[in-house]
């Protein structure tokens, strides 16, 4: 009887952050999950960017940092979203330019396991977000994008490592270990981390996609998200993934 009452108030919580999300980037986003029926297994915001405009949306998703910092017996005890401003910038430039987006901001932690888990974990919930999406005919599967910072920034590394194909392309902060790729990756950290420059000289010469790589040498964690300026997000979003 107390793991039903556990796991009912497990779900609880879980709608109740999808309702409750705020809107933090103007009139034109929303928060309510697009139309259809969405089977997710975590947490998520989700922000509509530009609904009323044609055609299917590109989808950006956000992976936060301080997963092992996150208690999963209290998804509001910390911000999981209030990590970094770099997601709140990207949002902000898909809004100002009239990009139709959904961004997409699941929570590190499943539903049904109390123990942190890693972005690695949860791959298997992140890509049933993404195939939700796409099966629904609502955003364009050529035209989905990936960012995360410190834990998030690790994820990402993880995703593009693993799974190349499914991205147009990616940005990496305040994080280490760089990856072998094919997904056209931006990469940028602080001195709380290590120049990794050595690294990513080695693996573009091994044909790693990396882009761009800057040690940020006078930020700290997590304020390279000031890289993310807006040409560097138009030539981000300039890119598709090779249609199947």
């Amino acid at each position: 009887m107390n793991f039903i009452r556990v796991f009912l108030a497990i779900i609880i919580v879980c709608v109740a952050f999808v309702c409750k999300a705020g809107n933090p980037t103007g009139d034109n986003a929303g928060t309510l999950l697009p139309e259809g029926e969405f089977v997710f297994n975590l947490p998520c915001k989700i922000v509509n960017i530009h609904p009323e405009k044609p055609g299917k949306a590109l989808l950006f998703i956000w992976l936060h940092g301080g997963v092992k910092d996150r208690p999963k017996h209290n998804l509001f005890a910390f911000n999981h979203l209030d990590c970094c401003d770099a997601d709140d910038m990207i949002i902000r430039y898909l809004q100002a330019n009239g990009i139709k987006a959904i961004a997409l901001i699941p929570v590190c932690h499943q539903a049904v396991n109390e123990q942190c888990v890693t972005w690695s974990e949860c791959w298997n919930d992140v890509k049933r977000m993404i195939d939700d999406f796409v099966g629904h005919n609502l955003i364009d599967p050529a035209r989905i994008y990936l960012a995360g910072s410190s834990d998030g920034g690790t994820g990402t590394w993880d995703y593009v490592e693993q799974h190349p194909d499914v991205f147009a392309a990616a940005i990496a902060m305040s994080c280490n270990r760089p990856r072998m790729t094919s997904t056209p990756t931006f990469f940028f950290n602080t001195a709380d981390e290590t120049d990794c420059s050595s690294q990513v000289a080695i693996l573009k010469r091994q044909g790693s996609n990396i882009l761009t790589y800057r040690h940020c040498a006078d930020a700290k964690h997590g304020d390279d998200a000031r890289q993310c300026t807006d040409s560097l997000l138009a030539h981000f979003f300039a890119f598709s993934a090779p249609r199947k």
